[in-house]
């Protein structure tokens, strides 16, 4: 029976794709093109709070995953619109933005693709291409790429996190080393090494 109602509804998905001004079925998907965690990414149709799909979380210059479900219509037109709701840390507030959507390239509909730019706004496109695409419809081409501030950045970080974990261990050496066996000794020494060469290496990574 469950097998027999899949096949009905998808069916029914593909019969609505084909007929003129009906709505197709849309999974979404999300890019962050900023430094920010997306904490919540969704969807929603305009003046319909009920009718949102999504709910993504994305680290910074990261894509969420495929999520169900939305709808976009089978034929674009220029007044399609979509609310973006969204969350970005540290702030919050969970705004609510309204956005067109371009052109469908080639014509043809697909995803509902939640996008976050780097400056905090956010827009959408309908594509059934990727970002790698050169059809793709968005204002940036490619999958978000890390820029090289938030990659010094984040090294700095973990540097620092190393060197933390370092001195709490050098530390614990020094005052426990008599209540430790001789190979748990050896075992913290070679921890305290590893230590010390990941942070040389890293502090002489170019950013």
């Amino acid at each position: 029976m469950i097998i027999l109602f899949r096949q009905w509804l998808w069916r029914g998905v593909l019969l609505a794709a084909c007929l003129p001004g009906v709505a197709m079925a849309a999974s979404i998907q999300a890019l962050n093109y900023s430094s920010r965690e997306v904490n919540y990414i969704a969807v929603e149709n305009p003046g319909n709070t009920n009718s949102g799909g999504g709910g993504d979380s994305i680290r910074p210059y990261g894509q969420g995953g495929s999520i169900c479900c939305f709808s976009v219509p089978e034929k674009w037109h220029a007044d399609l619109k979509v609310v973006v709701v969204y969350q970005l840390s540290p702030d919050p507030t969970f705004h609510r933005e309204t956005v067109s959507i371009p052109p469908y390239p080639d014509g043809k509909g697909g995803d509902i693709w939640l996008i976050v730019y780097e400056d905090g706004s956010v827009g959408a496109v309908a594509s059934h291409y990727g970002p790698s695409r050169p059809e793709w419809p968005g204002k940036i081409k490619g999958y978000p790429v890390p820029t090289k501030e938030y990659r010094d950045e984040r090294r700095k970080a973990k540097i620092e996190l190393e060197k933390k974990w370092l001195d709490t261990m050098e530390k614990g050496l020094e005052r426990n080393s008599h209540k430790m066996t001789a190979a748990e000794v050896d075992e913290l020494k070679d921890v305290i090494e590893y230590k010390k060469k990941l942070i040389q290496s890293l502090e002489g990574m170019h950013p």
